[in-house]
């Protein structure tokens, strides 16, 4: 079911209810006037009849009825029944047959009761007790009260009509003015429809940019920029890793095509298979560092983590880097400031951080020429910070920008081997641990990178 169809739907039951209370509680204080408008009728005919008949000495049964029939009442098929107390006989009838049946349950019930009230088929009817001195009798009156009840059923049907017209009157208005009111919602479902993968730089129209449908299509829009900004990233990505996968591939078949022209001698194969075993290290280095960058995208509640020591972490990973290549110097600088009691411990995945430190270290080395590279790890309060100083080639200003983004390789490191994944992982790894990374860098002078992250995350 469509919202708008809903909201008329529930307006509407939320407008019927009110109107059917509204109806049932007029017909129910119509109803409760009606009948006590027609009992004081009843009660000043049954009093009346009863002073004529018993106060007037000169009056008796027979002028009675002719002074009940002459006299105009507004009570339709009217009755008056009088009896003796102490007798119980009747001693008045008005009219010339009885209507109402009066039984010893009634009289019992008049004798001990003032005044009642109490009905016969379509006949309503009333009786009390009436005092003239010592002498006391007992009055009944009744008749039918066919305009009253008429003009009740009357009421029942206006309202009847008046609440089905009102419902139905209510869905239609209802579904026009939440029509008009749902339509910029319409008008967003339309243009985002319109979105597709080719045009991510479309938007939405934001509106009056106040109302909740314009905060939806300005947090739409907003959402867009983010797709719109993964879509290109992944597009960069996919672009440049394919590009760094066929490098090695389309060098590795090259001299295998080569290498079978024509029989050659034992060096000249192994000349050949030396070749190719570094085009499928290159090869399995990118492939692990591709691994590594989606390893890193996942959340870090569903890696293993645990208390890591930063500065054993550094010191083995000097030691595997200088056993791997050992033209790197590297200077490790560990300032302390922990308290004694605290060991200077982070938690997070010891494998993810081991890769800061290897790709930090490993960048700074492959760019410095042979020169010195210092490694720092201090502890501040809240966090520790891994800095890595070079002098090497350095980055140029404008191209920083884009140093994080995966692939991307500045103009003077194109010489130099590599994919331009690492510190794009570096990055990746720091913000899953809640931390940050920042470069400073003068081309031709050296880059200073710094790695935050807290202690807990």
């Amino acid at each position: 079911m469509q919202i708008r169809t809903r909201l008329s739907l529930q307006f509407a039951l939320l407008v019927g209810s009110i109107l059917i209370a509204f109806s049932v509680l007029i017909y129910a204080l119509s109803a409760n006037y009606r009948k006590q408008e027609f009992t004081e009728r009843l009660r000043e005919k049954a009093i009346n009849t009863a002073k004529l008949l018993i106060d007037v000495e000169e009056i008796n049964n027979d002028l009675m009825r002719i002074i009940d029939s002459t006299n105009y009442s507004t009570l339709e098929d009217v009755e008056v029944i009088v009896f003796d107390y102490f007798k119980r006989s009747k001693i008045y009838v008005s009219g010339k047959t009885e209507g109402l049946e009066v039984t010893e349950e009634l009289l019992a019930k008049a004798r001990t009761s003032e005044e009642f009230r109490f009905s016969q088929g379509e006949r309503e009817a009333i009786g009390l007790l009436y005092t003239n001195g010592l002498r006391r009798f007992v009055v009944f009156a009744s008749a039918t009260d066919r305009y009253g009840i008429t003009k009740l059923n009357n009421l029942l049907l206006v309202l009847l009509i008046g609440l089905l017209a009102s419902i139905g009157l209510t869905i239609i208005t209802g579904l026009f003015f939440s029509r008009q009111a749902l339509r910029p919602i319409s008008d967003v479902i339309s243009q985002v429809s319109s979105i597709t993968a080719s045009n991510l730089e479309q938007r939405v129209d934001e509106g009056n940019g106040s109302d909740e449908i314009a905060r939806l299509a300005i947090t739409f829009n907003e959402m867009l920029v983010r797709i719109e900004k993964a879509f290109q990233i992944q597009k960069s990505f996919v672009s440049n890793a394919s590009h760094e996968l066929r490098t090695p591939l389309a060098s590795i078949t090259s001299q295998i095509e080569v290498a079978l022209m024509k029989s050659r001698n034992p060096d000249e194969y192994r000349e050949v298979l030396l070749s190719l075993l570094d085009d499928a290290r290159s090869l399995s280095s990118l492939s692990n560092n591709l691994l590594e960058i989606a390893r890193a995208e996942q959340d870090i509640h569903a890696l293993k983590r645990m208390p890591v020591r930063l500065d054993e972490l550094l010191l083995e990973t000097q030691s595997e880097v200088e056993l791997l290549h050992p033209e790197y110097h590297i200077e490790i600088l560990i300032n302390d400031n922990t308290d004694e009691e605290k060991e200077p411990t982070v938690n997070g995945n010891e494998n993810l951080l081991k890769l800061i430190f290897t790709n930090l270290i490993d960048n700074a080395c492959k760019f410095s020429s042979g020169k010195p590279v210092k490694a720092i790890l201090e502890y501040n309060p809240d966090c520790a910070v891994i800095t890595v100083q070079d002098q090497g080639i350095g980055i140029s200003s404008d191209e920083q920008q884009r140093i994080f983004e995966p692939f991307y390789r500045a103009r003077n490191a194109i010489n130099h081997p590599g994919h331009g994944i690492g510190l794009s992982l570096i990055q990746k790894i720091a913000t899953l641990h809640g931390g940050s990374i920042t470069i400073d860098s003068t081309e031709n002078k050296g880059t200073t990178v710094k790695v935050f992250l807290p202690y807990t995350h």
